[in-house]
């Protein structure tokens, strides 16, 4: 199976083809082609990756290849990058987030549906082992009144803010809690925040946004009447493989791994939570339609 990865930029793309054509963790499976946002980064990524095509306009790969990997480091570049391959019938996963504006993301998820493509998109963050057990510990808490999370967060990114990072935690949060999110109300001193996330019905999650804050990385608390756990989310040996794996089994079979509404709902939160860290007032989550 050949696979082609719009955007150099972002490391995700290096890892992504070392894992495939290097260590041939999926066999069977290739990174054949790749497209930067330079011919610098592309050329960087091919030699690192041992990626044998470098193309000069994304959509040379349309017929060359039978998966797409979006993988811009700002998330408002995906969509219109993802469009021509999904118009082409090629399936694609879109690197988190996938997108920064939640009314495209909801057209979008409607058109890959109108086509019959599958699409997907979802952070690494929750597909680690140490999310799963931290899930299973929790599922013994039920019900749950809250969920604290931290982790690096820049809120001014110039990658859209909140959006670049934040993605993470509230990927993770999503993935944990089923309730419908109504608002986020985010509070800041300097470069750190913190943005509360209101479920309904159900708990509050709250998302500790530092800024670089990288040496001690993830970690998670959930509370309950039952009891409280607590722990760091170190990532796997091979952080990427678990998603690597999961895009790949979509590419093969093509079934989505989750619906719309796992990738829609962290945009529509990370968009309230930008709201309220601007404004500094309470922001609504706009609700995800049915797709």
């Amino acid at each position: 199976m050949r696979i082609g990865i719009v955007g150099a930029e972002n490391s995700h793309c290096a890892h992504i083809a070392k894992s495939l054509n290097v260590e041939k963790d999926v066999p069977g499976v290739e990174v054949t082609h790749v497209w930067g946002e330079t011919p610098e980064f592309a050329a960087k990524v091919a030699e690192e990756g041992s990626i044998p095509n470098i193309v000069a306009d994304h959509t040379d790969m349309i017929g060359r290849v039978d998966g797409i990997v979006v993988d811009h480091r700002d998330g408002k570049h995906h969509l219109p990058a993802a469009r021509p391959f999904v118009e082409a019938g090629i399936p694609v996963f879109v690197d988190k987030p996938f997108c920064t504006d939640l009314r495209e993301g909801i057209e979008f998820a409607r058109f890959a549906r109108d086509k019959g493509v599958p699409v997907t998109s979802y952070s690494v963050l929750s597909l680690q082992q140490s999310a799963l057990s931290f899930a299973e510990e929790m599922s013994k808490l039920a019900p749950l009144r809250s969920l604290v999370t931290a982790g690096p967060v820049d809120i001014d990114s110039e990658h859209s803010g909140v959006f670049f990072y934040a993605v993470h935690q509230v990927d993770l949060i999503c993935s944990l809690v089923d309730d419908r999110p109504s608002q986020v109300a985010a509070l800041r001193r300097g470069g750190d925040g913190a943005a509360v996330i209101t479920f309904d019905p159900g708990p509050v999650a709250i998302v500790n946004c530092l800024r670089d804050w990288w040496a001690a990385g993830f970690v998670a608390t959930a509370y309950s009447d039952e009891g409280v756990h607590h722990s760091p989310l170190p990532f796997d040996d091979k952080m990427y493989l678990s998603g690597i794996r999961r895009f790949c089994d979509m590419f093969a079979t093509g079934q989505e791994p989750a619906p719309p509404a796992a990738y829609l709902r962290p945009v529509a939160i990370l968009h309230a939570m930008q709201e309220s860290f601007d404004s500094g007032r309470p922001a609504e989550v706009q609700p995800i339609p049915e797709i």
